[in-house]
């Protein structure tokens, strides 16, 4: 059963060489959704910002447990624009 949906979407800075994401992330359980702000980080660097915001509402312990990746549905979405991705980190 799917208990969270993690949805990332990410801008490559051409000029500099920097990555930078948003995400936000569905509780499954009774609808609620939380965002992680637009800031660095690439690869899979979204997923500590996940778990950092859902960590601080309570939604997970300390650590990802193998348990936890079996209850999330991942979604990565690369190539954005830089304001989609600055908008999506905003309030949900």
């Amino acid at each position: 059963m799917i208990k969270y949906v993690i949805h990332s979407k990410k801008w490559r800075d051409k000029l500099n060489g920097n990555t930078y994401h948003s995400v936000r992330i569905l509780n499954t359980q009774n609808n609620a959704l939380i965002a992680a702000p637009y800031q660095y980080g690439y690869g899979d660097q979204f997923m500590q910002s996940a778990h950092e915001v859902m960590n601080k509402t309570g939604w997970v312990g300390d650590k990802f447990t193998p348990d936890d990746y079996l209850q999330i549905h991942i979604i990565d979405q690369d190539n954005c624009k830089k304001n989609e991705v600055i908008k999506w980190g905003g309030n949900a």
